[in-house]
């Protein structure tokens, strides 16, 4: 795990993830010692100081006339992105008025690696409904993905929808949690391309490049609806590893 990009993908800045993380080794510090640990110039730790003391990330005591900084718990990082959601929820109506998004018909939007995928699916939360996925390989999933699938279905129960899901009838891995139905296509009439209908949203996912597009348009996403449940009624209910076998 990389802390330090984690770190700057939450808001902190390269400068300040390496004295947060360097303060959370070190315990209370002085400055000179700050300096000596991070490698940064003494002017450039005072300035980045700052900034985490406005964050909430540090604080400090004075001991003999002499600062000594100490970070806070890790716990304060959630009232910090807390704190940004926050923001954005008051200026998002001003912000979406600056541009009638509700009149667009059809409104493409591609996004591109792992990031890319997560964003869509977070996007598929936040929706908060209902939806089928077709075209579906795990064990790719698993692989590129990993713990955030965990979170993600842990969230999708929270959220109380499901999803209903068609894979190939020699699937190596399924998910095995309540949110999820899936169905089985036999392997030569399956279509590998994962794509998701959620509301008004189409997602498809592209392997090589790894790359999501996202196409809002309702008539469209109808279209891929009335297919998904053409397919989900020729699909069988266990994969072919498990036809015929008594449970």
């Amino acid at each position: 795990m990389d802390l330090h990009q984690d770190l700057k993908r939450i808001g902190l800045g390269d400068g300040e993830t390496k004295i947060y993380l360097g303060l959370l080794k070190l315990g209370s510090s002085t400055v000179a010692k700050i300096t000596k640990e991070v490698k940064i110039h003494r002017t450039n730790v005072y300035d980045f100081l700052e900034k985490l003391l406005a964050k909430g990330l540090v604080n400090y005591v004075i001991v003999g006339g002499v600062k000594h900084y100490k970070a806070t718990h890790p716990n304060k990082l959630f009232d910090f992105v807390k704190e940004k959601e926050n923001i954005v929820s008051t200026i998002l109506p001003d912000l979406a008025k600056l541009s009638d998004f509700s009149k667009d018909e059809l409104g493409v939007e591609v996004y591109e690696g792992v990031e890319g995928v997560k964003t869509l699916l977070k996007d598929v939360l936040r929706e908060g409904k209902d939806h089928v996925i077709f075209g579906i390989d795990e064990t790719m999933f698993q692989k590129k993905l990993g713990p955030f699938m965990d979170w993600y279905f842990k969230e999708e129960k929270k959220k109380g929808f499901k999803e209903r899901v068609l894979t190939r009838d020699d699937a190596a891995f399924v998910y095995i949690y309540e949110t999820v139905i899936y169905r089985y296509l036999p392997a030569e009439s399956f279509n590998p391309t994962p794509t998701w209908v959620c509301g008004d949203n189409v997602g498809i996912l592209i392997w090589e490049p790894f790359t999501v597009i996202r196409i809002k348009n309702a008539a469209l996403a109808d279209t891929y609806n009335k297919y998904f449940e053409i397919l989900w009624k020729q699909a069988k209910q266990k994969p072919k590893s498990m036809i015929g076998k008594k449970k």
